[in-house]
Order: structure tokens, then sequence, then C-alpha cells
């Protein structure tokens, strides 16, 4: 019975790590940027897609299905046909309520946020399905999220057991890319294993790693189509595995080596075009650091000890300071503004000079390093080379059209904006008109109804005080969704070219 607890807690741990991070990448991919409450509604939307095999289950068994997800058997006094009703609705509710929260949810160019071109501003236009299509997109993607979760239940417990019998330690480390950003990503990674000694190769993925991508490709649409690749790297070598999927990345191995594959990888990534985080404001301010690391590495020379640089890094020190996350990912944009600091104050990352001075760094590993330094040297000396007027001309000329993008995208949200707020009063009006019929006649039965207890002139004024009262909470209750926050998203970007035009002042 020990036994059996221990490897049920050790499944357990794997596919809790596993499917959290699963759930956020899949939540940001279909539906955007969330926070809050709203963010664990769509987590639970998305987990019930991925039981969906179960609720079709349930259809026909249903009193097996009931008693695997709540563990109370049911007593024969409840007619099975009603409890298979149940379990119709439900697996008829999840497609579509996936659909319409898709439909409903206006699409902010989501692969934009995390890719390379961050730092630039999409056009919130391009690439966005009609709100009908989306709704129809509610089953397959509920296929595609079921089935790829199914092989996660199936495989991530074999893999954990197969490496707890070879004493290897498995690692996922949360990364999100894209599919434009994947390939830049990818290649570091390979780049920063062999650097370090490593001798790791690509190899064709297994069927378990492979499949559940071509699924999401095949039937999740655009959504899906930004963020997974056509190809997942998959490298093998002597002392570890790896493999780079869109929501994270798997490492496997002895302990030592994966602690430290680990390590190096994360540091190396701090600036590469990818997330480490799944918060909306941690993820914010990785993009600041990464926006920051751009800067400076266009001439490392020439930012070195920059005042302006210096002064970015303390104000994303302050809002890692007043950051609302868990310790998690407060660590992780902690460590990232760390290794930012180090840079510019002209240290190296701690980790990376320690295998550069070791004796078993690899030669491929130090001819790429000549190559970065002859890149970086280049860079510098046409950096230089250039005029104070051709320099003030080349910002001048991103500025006039980051200013050109703000009123696009100023009066993309604009009427964007005004599109939800009248859909808001008309289905108001309505909600209002019959609302206000079906009450007039409530109330008419209910002053009749009372008039043979009372007086008549009495049961209308108790009939008018309680319309009052309901009359005013209603009418709090709408003036508190009002739009409170135009412009949301105009604003910010206007905050982050104020802080692009600084840092490639400085």
């Amino acid at each position: 019975m020990a036994i059996v607890q221990a490897l049920l807690a050790l499944v357990s741990r794997s596919l809790g790590r596993v499917l959290t991070a699963a759930f956020g990448w899949a939540v940001v991919a279909l539906f955007g940027q969330t926070s809050g409450g709203e963010k664990v509604a769509l987590s639970a939307l998305v987990g019930a897609a991925a039981l969906w095999p179960v609720l079709l289950a349930g259809i026909a068994f249903p009193r097996v299905a009931t008693f695997v997800l709540t563990f109370v058997p049911l007593r024969d006094s409840v007619p099975t046909s009603v409890i298979r009703w149940v379990w119709v609705v439900l697996a008829a509710a999840v497609p579509f309520g996936v659909g319409l929260t898709m439909a409903t949810r206006r699409p902010v160019g989501g692969a934009a946020a995390v890719g390379p071109a961050a730092g630039g501003h999409a056009d919130p236009r391009e690439g966005a399905e009609s709100r009908l299509a989306r709704l129809g997109r509610g089953i397959p993607v509920t296929v595609a999220l079921a089935t790829s979760f199914l092989i996660v239940f199936v495989t991530v417990p074999a893999r954990r057991l197969s490496g707890a019998v070879r004493r290897l330690v498995e690692v996922n480390v949360p990364l999100i890319t894209d599919a434009s950003a994947y390939d830049m990503v990818a290649a570091e990674i390979e780049r920063t294993l062999r650097r370090h000694g490593f001798g790791v190769a690509r190899v064709a993925p297994a069927w378990w790693i492979s499949v559940p991508s071509r699924i999401l490709l095949r039937l999740g649409g655009p959504s899906f189509r930004e963020y997974v690749p056509d190809r997942l790297l998959y490298l093998a070598g002597p002392r570890l595995e790896a493999v780079l999927y869109p929501n994270g990345l798997y490492l496997r191995g002895p302990a030592h080596d994966t602690a430290w594959a680990h390590g190096v990888v994360v540091e190396a990534l701090s600036a590469a075009p990818a997330l480490q985080t799944f918060d909306p404001a941690a993820q914010d301010i990785e993009k600041q650091i990464r926006s920051v690391w751009d800067v400076y590495r266009q001439n490392p020379v020439a930012h070195r000890e920059s005042r302006v640089l210096k002064n970015r890094v303390v104000e994303i020190t302050r809002a890692v300071r007043e950051l609302p996350v868990e310790y998690d990912e407060w660590q992780i944009v902690y460590r990232q503004t760390l290794q930012l600091g180090r840079a510019i104050e002209g240290d190296g990352q701690l980790l990376d000079e320690a295998s550069r001075r070791d004796a078993r760094t690899t030669d491929e590993g130090l001819e790429e390093t000549a190559m970065a330094t002859v890149t970086r040297n280049d860079e510098y000396l046409r950096a230089q080379s250039l005029s104070t007027r051709k320099l003030i001309g080349e910002i001048t000329d991103k500025a006039s059209l980051l200013v050109k993008k703000e009123v696009e995208l100023a009066k993309t949200e604009i009427r964007a904006d005004l599109e939800a707020q009248v859909a808001v009063a008309r289905g108001l009006a309505a909600a209002i008109v019959a609302g206000l019929t079906a009450l007039n006649l409530f109330m008419v039965a209910l002053v009749f109804w009372l008039a043979t207890q009372m007086p008549g002139w009495l049961a209308a004024v108790i009939v008018a005080a309680v319309l009052l009262v309901m009359a005013a909470i209603l009418g709090y209750v709408s003036w508190s969704r009002r739009l409170t926050n135009p412009l949301a998203l105009t604003r910010k970007t206007l905050k982050e070219d104020v802080r692009w035009a600084k840092e490639r002042l400085a």
C-alpha cells in the first residue's frame, strides 16, 4: 500500500507541474492575457475541455462516470436517464462555452506580445477572425485540447516512472514562445548546452512529443498556429535529454547535470524572445528587461555604465518590488533584473563565466564565442561610423513611425470600445423593456392579491417601495459596468514608447 501511495504522489506531482504550465499557456493562446478571477475561470474552462472525453463517457456510462469524478455512489432511486441527460448537457456546454468565450473576447495579437517583435505594436485587426468563425471553433478546439491532454495524462507519468527506475531527474522549466520566435530560442538552447559541455544533438522527436503539437496545429486554428511551431526541438546526448515545447523546456538526466543545464539555460535565455512567467504583470516586467537588453546588445561597449540604462534597471527593480505574484514567478524577474544589472555594470554572467574558464569548454563553444565577439565589434564600429546627425535622424524617423502607429491603434481601440459600449446599451435596453413588461404584470397581480389581505392603497405602496429598492440596485450594478478605463492599450503602449525612446538615447 505504501508503494502505491508513493507512486500516486509521484504521478500527481508530475502532472501538477506540467498541467499548470499547460493550462496557463492554453489560456493565453486561446483567450489572450488575463489576470485575477478571470484567469481562474478560463483555466477552469480549459480544464473542462481537457476532461471532455470523461463527459462523453458519462453519456454511455452515467453512473460509472459520476462515481469516477465525485467518488460518491448514486442511489438507485435516481433515474439513470436523468443522470445521462446531465452528462449530455455538460458535454454540449463545454465546446459551446469554449467557442462563446473565444467569440466574445477580442483578439489582441497574442503572438506579437511574446516573440521578437514584442517591442512593437501589432495591428489588432491583423489575423483576427470573425466572432462567428471563432464561435464555430469551439468543437475542434475542445477536441484538440482533450486529445493533447489525454496524451499528457498517459505519457508524463510513464516517463516519470521510467526516469525514477533509471535514477534520472526531470525538470519542467516554464518558457513561453510563439511560432515566430521558437527557432531562435531553440538555437540559443542548443548553443548554450553545447557551449557548457553537453554533447547533445538534434534528433527526430518521438511520437509522444510531436503528436500533441500536430493535433493542436491541425484542429486549433489561428490561436494555436501563432504559438505552436511546425517542428519541436528534441536534443539527446549521453548526459542529458531536452525537449522545447511551446509552453516550457523539458530536461531529463542525472541530478547534477540536469541542475547545471537548468541553470545555464535560464541564464542564457534572460534576453531571448521567450517568457519564463505566466502572470501578465510579471510578463510585462520581462518585456521591459528584454527591451533594455536589446539596447545594450546593440553596442555593449558604449552602453556599459550607461546612466540611462542604470536608471531603467532601478525603475524595473521598483516594479519588481511591487509585483503582486507568488514567489516562484517573482524570483524569476528578480534574477533577470540582477543579470541585466551585472551586464550594464560590465560584469559577465556567473555561470557563463565559470564555463569559459573551465578546461572542458569545447572548441565549438570557443569558436562561437569568438564569432560573437567579432559581431559585437562590427556593430560597435558601425555605430561609431554614424554621425550625430544620422543617429538623430534614425531616432526621429522611428519616433515618427511610432506616433503614426499609436494614432492608428488609438482609432482602432476607440472604435472597438464604442462598439462594445453600443452592444452593452442595446442588450440593456432590450432587457429593460422585457423586464419592465414582465415586472409590471407581476406587480399588478401581486397588488391584486395583497388587496384581498389589506386596503388596496397600502398594497400599492408596499409594491412600489420594493420596486424602488430593486431599481436602485439594478441602477448601481449597471453603472458599475460602465467604461472606466478608456484607451487602456493605447496609454500602455505610449508608456512603452517613452521607455523605448529613453533607452535608445542612452
